[in-house]
């Protein structure tokens, strides 16, 4: 579904996922030895280092970690607050730990203000941020009501002399993980109103070019929730290059239903491809990672959502692609 896009903003690609946490040092650990994701890059984000913060507009003062790592196009950040009263404190308090915000990267600090203006021009204000390094910075854009989630436009510092580590500290380690997710695929919204969440994208962001899928009988067959025979259907959109993915549940149980019904609106999980999902199935069971729903879909892919909450924070997919591409 393609039209044209009012927005000053064009978002060309969706650069990370960003998760609150409890404990970084443990979920950065669990993500290591269950998924093989890593090596991880931590951070401590305190001043000198991070400067010029702000909160709902006001400057203010606050320290947390961050836990950096690659997968794939898309970088995972593990934040964890330390002190003062950030966006992550206040997601914690409303939600508890889970996904948080989404990046696109920009080429100054200057776009990053001006893409503030320009959102405050629509009603909609910054949830925070501030500098780092020489010449980076980032601002949350309170976009939670219209898009789902937090956006967070990114300038990345050239140089970060902040306090910094490594896990695994050992360059030559290997993760002890029976399946290693190599890239996140797709990153996934459940939403209630797809056709509204897809116009917001349009006007906000200028993510405008959406494939948009009616899931039900008989594209989608074989599905499973909670291992009983499913009664699910769904709208889908898709959007740059299939990175994000609108999930609008339209009758039954299922684990779009189930977010909703919890949290309302948000990330509701992380998918990464496999050769056969059969394969992976007994393997994640075996890991710890109960099966949630699966099924058979467009272009008879096969998907399959596993129970990973508990120790990574967020929902993971494992993902058949079909044999033909959509």
């Amino acid at each position: 579904m393609a039209g044209t896009s009012p927005s000053e903003i064009k978002v060309p690609a969706l650069t990370q996922i960003g998760i609150v946490v409890k404990d970084l040092d443990k979920t950065v650990k669990d993500y290591w030895n269950m998924l093989g994701i890593g090596p991880w890059q931590i951070l401590t984000m305190e001043s000198p280092g991070m400067y010029d913060q702000t909160y709902h507009g006001k400057s203010a003062c606050f320290r947390y970690k961050a836990g950096l790592a690659k997968v794939g196009p898309v970088e995972i950040e593990l934040m964890e607050n330390i002190e003062g009263t950030t966006t992550y404190s206040d997601f914690m308090a409303k939600h508890g730990e889970g996904g948080h915000h989404l990046q696109y990267l920009v080429d100054s600090v200057e776009t990053i203000d001006r893409h503030v203006e320009v959102m405050a021009r629509k009603g909609i204000s910054s949830a925070g941020g501030g500098r780092f390094g020489d010449n980076g910075g980032w601002n949350y854009l309170d976009t939670a009501s219209a898009l789902g989630t937090i956006w967070e436009p990114v300038k990345m510092a050239d140089n970060f002399s902040g306090p910094t580590a490594t896990y695994p500290a050992a360059q030559s380690a290997i993760s002890p993980a029976k399946i290693k997710v190599k890239a996140i695929t797709q990153i996934s919204l459940a939403v209630r109103d797809l056709e509204r969440s897809m116009d917001n994208y349009r006007t906000l962001l200028g993510i405008n070019d959406w494939k948009v899928f009616d899931v039900k009988p008989p594209m989608l067959h074989g599905h499973t929730y909670h291992r009983r025979p499913g009664n699910f259907t769904m709208k889908v959109g898709l959007a740059l290059g299939e990175q994000l993915e609108l999930i609008q549940p339209t009758s039954g149980d299922s684990v779009y239903k189930d977010f909703l019904a919890e949290y309302g609106e948000g990330i509701n999980h992380l998918q990464f491809t496999v050769d056969n999902v059969e394969e992976i199935i007994p393997i994640m069971e075996k890991e710890g990672f109960p099966l949630l729903q699966s099924g058979r879909a467009i272009g008879d892919d096969y998907f399959s959502y596993y129970d990973t909450i508990g120790p990574l924070k967020i929902m993971w997919e494992a993902w058949q692609p079909p044999q033909k591409p959509l």
